[in-house]
């Protein structure tokens, strides 16, 4: 019980943190596609690197997400139902396949928006895992590419993901690409090509994000050059 209450503790001050300075970022969205939970719901892919600038973008959106069966997804469940979203749990290591059908199931059901970061949660950077193309599948709603780059940021130069938050007063830009439909009925050849289609159009998407910044965005390296704003 105490466990609890320190980890909602502490959860709330991530929250409170995280939003004070999200609402400081001077966030220009191109190529928007609704977030409000009405009308047929999305599925919006991401790299996992852009998870600390998407949260922004989905905030007190009611979207469906899911968070790890660990400690530490613990403290996110928290800190994502304290931004305002619908939380299930599951990763693609532990627990994945559970998690994964839930928010089959609750996506199915509802009308919510979810958002996947396709390369998560430990890699390989930049490739598409199949979770998504399944949720797509089964559920009938579009893949919606999204991804992000911010002016000033803090680049944790050593994680994986190349995981970044941008910093207060940051310009910051959010990109939507054209949604991916996928067919109930796609043979195992039109889900890698979709795989495909989605990896490209989030590179892409990408590229361009970072060259509002005067940045190269360059998918096959890790970007060590590239940490600074």
């Amino acid at each position: 019980m105490l466990t609890s209450f320190f980890t909602f503790l502490k959860a709330s001050l991530i929250a409170g943190l995280y939003g004070g300075t999200a609402l400081t970022w001077r966030l220009k969205e191109l190529g928007r596609a609704d977030l409000k939970p009405k009308g047929d719901g999305k599925i919006y892919a991401h790299w996992h690197g852009d998870e600390l600038l998407m949260l922004r973008l989905g905030q007190f959106s009611g979207m469906a997400v899911m968070a790890s069966r660990s400690k530490d997804g613990e403290l996110m469940k928290w800190v994502l139902k304290l931004l305002g979203f619908r939380v299930v749990r599951g990763s693609s290591s532990k627990g994945g396949a559970g998690g994964l059908k839930g928010l089959l199931d609750f996506v199915a059901k509802t009308d919510a928006h979810t958002s996947l970061a396709v390369d998560g949660p430990r890699g390989p950077i930049y490739e598409v895992k199949p979770g998504i193309l399944a949720l797509a599948q089964k559920t009938g709603k579009p893949i919606v590419p999204v991804v992000g780059a911010a002016g000033w940021r803090f680049v944790f130069k050593k994680a994986w993901n190349q995981c970044y938050l941008p910093l207060p007063f940051s310009s910051c830009v959010a990109i939507y690409g054209e949604p991916i439909w996928i067919s109930p009925t796609a043979t195992d050849a039109e889900l890698e090509k979709a795989k495909e289609d989605l990896k490209n159009s989030l590179i892409s998407l990408k590229g361009q994000a970072e060259e509002k910044f005067h940045r190269t965005f360059l998918p096959a390296v890790r970007q060590s050059h590239l940490h600074g704003a």
